[in-house]
């Protein structure tokens, strides 16, 4: 996991990078973010970058460039972005403002957006147990 001056996690998933961004953003800490996540899918060679705004109290027209500009840039390193968790006043405000994100891929949630790049939870049946769970004891 990196984090740079933008207090915002950048964690790597398997080939993916996850950035749950939160609260909110002032457009410096945006830009640093924007710099630093175009870093790590340099470093790490991300396939896939999911930002999850799920924590986001709101989003202004900035931050809206900022992601599609880091989006754009994503893409031109061969990084497909998916936005997920927009909650329904974020929705109502983009829209309502006339902003656009350009060219990202969103989903309404992070299961959403992994399930887009074919990373798939277990199912009832076959799921395999849950390693947290405490060991079945014997009976007899």
């Amino acid at each position: 996991m990196q984090q740079g001056l933008s207090r915002v996690p950048i964690i790597r998933l398997w080939n993916l990078l996850l950035v749950p961004v939160q609260g909110e953003l002032t457009d410096a800490h945006a830009e640093q973010l924007r710099h630093d996540v175009l870093n790590e899918i340099h470093v790490a060679g991300s396939e896939g970058l999911v930002l999850d705004v799920t924590g986001l109290w709101m989003m202004d027209s900035h931050l809206c460039a900022v992601l599609t500009r880091l989006a754009q840039a994503a893409g031109l390193m061969g990084t497909n972005t998916v936005v997920c968790g927009i909650s329904a006043d974020i929705a109502m405000t983009i829209q309502s403002m006339g902003l656009e994100l350009r060219g990202i891929r969103t989903a309404l949630t992070l299961e959403e957006a992994l399930r887009g790049f074919g990373i798939t939870g277990p199912t009832d049946a076959g799921a395999s147990p849950n390693p947290f769970d405490p060991p079945p004891t014997a009976v007899g």
